[in-house]
């Protein structure tokens, strides 16, 4: 049977770790290997990965000093055996049926060094969004523009594919994820489930929320400037991007349009708008309309019609999540 390692780091969350053992443990698939990296090891943490001592699927690694993410992961993929390696940050769960899925579609596909899948939002206790897998094949250069293939936790790998073209950049303190995407789509092809695998938990502690808190407090339209994910990835690949004048384009679009709804919800009515103007420049949608009309409107207009959309969705996002496993904590 084919060994696939399941990589978690972790960083002082004992509350979410046994959770993400778990579902690991729970897969279809019995020849599983679970390698934690505590960055570093909170007393509480330590005791709760000490209760799998007897179980030689489960194997923890603590760090002396805090050392990011990227190389939490970098220490994970160096102890695993697997001929797959499986991503699963410690607040994220999966179906049962996950890694068999996704095994049988390596199988069928050689040539395909990813695998990905759907998943779902929860917040509260309620599932509040999903994702739609959709890019397959040779997603390069497209994959320069934009980081749509979330859940970084459905992603199974091929271990080989760190053989090839190196492990998580430590420069990147995040969007790590993002920039080894890049790398395995110059040499592999990608493919996809359509169906939600993962839940995905939003609450107050995990990266998403710190990287929407943490954006820049002062207008920011220069990538060559900016400290933030995009801006990292401009730097790094510059010269590929360029040659690619509607990847760029789509590049400054998407993070113009991240950060006008994020200027709106701060009720930065000018910076919003300002973002919303520069993002129709490169992409002339409605979403960088839309952006400059609730730059003037206002954040309550816009929460009203969020509150319409979620009326709308609730009900089908629900329908989804039946069947799929109830989130631990």
């Amino acid at each position: 049977m084919t060994l696939v390692s399941v990589i978690i780091p972790t960083y002082d969350r004992p509350s979410f770790i046994d959770g993400a053992v778990e579902t690991a443990l729970a897969q279809t698939h019995d020849d599983i290997e679970v390698v934690v990296v505590c960055d570093p090891p909170v007393d509480e943490t330590r005791a709760v990965l000490e209760q799998y001592a007897a179980d030689d699927r489960v194997r923890p690694i603590y760090n002396d000093e805090r050392l990011g993410i990227a190389a939490s992961r970098n220490r994970a993929i160096e102890h695993a055996r697997g001929e797959y390696i499986c991503i699963l940050d410690d607040d994220d769960r999966w179906a049962p049926e996950k890694v068999e899925t996704q095994l049988a579609v390596m199988a069928a596909q050689p040539d395909c060094g990813v695998v990905y899948t759907g998943g779902l939002i929860r917040q509260n206790g309620r599932t509040v969004g999903s994702y739609t897998p959709s890019m397959r094949g040779d997603i390069y250069p497209d994959i320069l523009a934009q980081f749509d293939l979330k859940p970084y936790s459905s992603h199974m790998i091929r271990a080989e594919c760190f053989e090839t073209v190196g492990t998580y950049d430590t420069a990147f303190e995040r969007g790590e994820d993002w920039d080894q995407t890049i790398r395995v789509a110059r040499e592999y092809e990608f493919e996809y489930v359509d169906e939600p695998l993962v839940v995905r938990q939003f609450h107050d502690h995990n990266v998403t929320t710190q990287m929407a808190d943490d954006r820049p407090e002062r207008l920011q339209l220069d990538l060559d400037e900016a400290g933030d994910i995009s801006g990292n990835i401009w730097s790094k690949y510059r010269d590929e991007i360029e040659r690619h004048p509607a990847i760029e384009r789509r590049l400054r679009y998407g993070r113009h349009v991240s950060y006008g709804w994020a200027e709106i919800s701060r009720n930065n009515r000018r910076r919003a708008f300002r973002y919303g103007l520069e993002a129709t420049k490169h992409g002339p949608t409605v979403t960088g309309l839309a952006i400059c009309c609730f730059a003037v409107l206002g954040s309550s207009a816009l929460d009203f019609a969020r509150f319409g959309r979620d009326v709308v969705t609730d009900t089908q996002l629900e329908r989804s999540a039946e069947g799929l496993l109830e989130p631990q904590t």
